[in-house]
């Protein structure tokens, strides 16, 4: 019967020490390894910003050092986001959510493994991970965000009148915008408005915002009101202007009295003014026909010793020459 005592033998303090630096030492080499790769091979990412329904594009590419005689073989790929794999491809196989995909389809070759979404929600926004497993060893993760926008829709207005109509209480409806925007009010003489109005921002499920802003204006003179959409950048991205008909308060109507005095008065001063052209026409025509009288005259003879040698006949005044 074998002796067991040989078998629970515990270990000297010299065997523990010399187990462990061993088991120290094969730890060093195998991160050696792994670590070894980023001097020959790193991944070069860029944040991206997409738009809701569109596609967006995460860029990562591999890049090798130029001493290496041959280009690394692409083992593994694994893009996560959330601590959720939405693609990973291993030995040739895919796997991953349909939306998710490689952009460039000859990524082994080009070693451009950046990801592809289709049709970006507002829920796709926020921070992936990209790792990537070669022959050399392992490159990862490095870290990426994407950054989602969604546009509002063209606003919707309407406005109600007071009864004097001289007050106008005015909304505007934005929808689907991401991330939250502004409404801003302005006058036909371009004054902001907008510290007097009150706008307000829902959340909906899917994370886009409505926008909804109510103004009044006391002085409806002032119209058109235009309503201007901006987004988180603060770029205007739609306008809508607001026509409120102007009426004449009944305060200041002409009544019916006042027109024919006003139509009566206008008879008059024109009736004048006819009279004074036509004797201002009489006036030349006279002073025409006096001036011909005396042309019969030598020119050395003065105007007033025309007159002296002007014979009366009875009839009419003669010169004598």
């Amino acid at each position: 019967m074998p002796d067991r005592s040989v078998l629970w033998t515990p270990l000297n303090s010299s065997a523990l020490v010399k187990m462990a630096s061993e088991g120290f030492l094969v730890m060093v080499m195998l991160t050696n390894v792994v670590l070894s790769s980023a001097d020959f091979v790193s991944l070069k990412c860029q944040n991206s910003v997409g738009l809701v329904g569109q596609p967006s594009r995460l860029q990562c590419i591999l890049k090798t050092a130029e001493s290496l005689e041959k280009s690394p073989e692409i083992t593994h790929v694994f893009w996560k986001y959330n601590n959720k794999v939405v693609l990973k491809m291993a030995n040739g196989a895919k796997i991953g959510e349909e939306r998710f995909k490689f952009a460039d389809a000859s990524w082994k070759k080009t070693m451009d493994i950046s990801l592809l979404i289709d049709s970006t929600k507002i829920s796709d926004q926020g921070q992936y991970s990209c790792v990537v497993s070669t022959n050399m060893g392992i490159t990862g993760p490095v870290d990426v965000t994407l950054n989602v926008k969604a546009e509002y829709s063209e606003p919707v207005t309407a406005y109600k009148l007071n009864k004097d109509e001289t007050r106008a209480d005015m909304n505007c409806t934005a929808k689907g915008g991401y991330p939250q925007g502004a409404i801003h009010w302005f006058d036909s003489i371009n004054t902001n408005w907008t510290g007097s109005s009150q706008t307000t921002a829902t959340k909906m499920e899917d994370g886009s915002f409505v926008l909804q802003s109510t103004y009044t204006s006391n002085d409806v003179s002032l119209a058109p009101f235009r309503c201007v959409v901006f987004n988180s950048d603060w770029k205007e991205e739609h306008f809508v202007d607001i026509e409120i008909p102007i009426r004449v308060a009944p305060d200041k109507m002409i009544s019916g009295v006042e027109t024919k005095h006003i139509a009566a008065a206008v008879v008059v001063i024109g009736s004048l003014i006819c009279g004074l052209l036509i004797a201002l026409l009489l006036f030349r025509r006279r002073s025409r026909r006096h001036d011909d009288r005396y042309d019969d005259y030598p020119p050395d003879i003065e105007p007033e010793a025309r007159a002296e040698l002007t014979v009366d006949d009875g009839k009419d005044k003669v010169a004598v020459v």
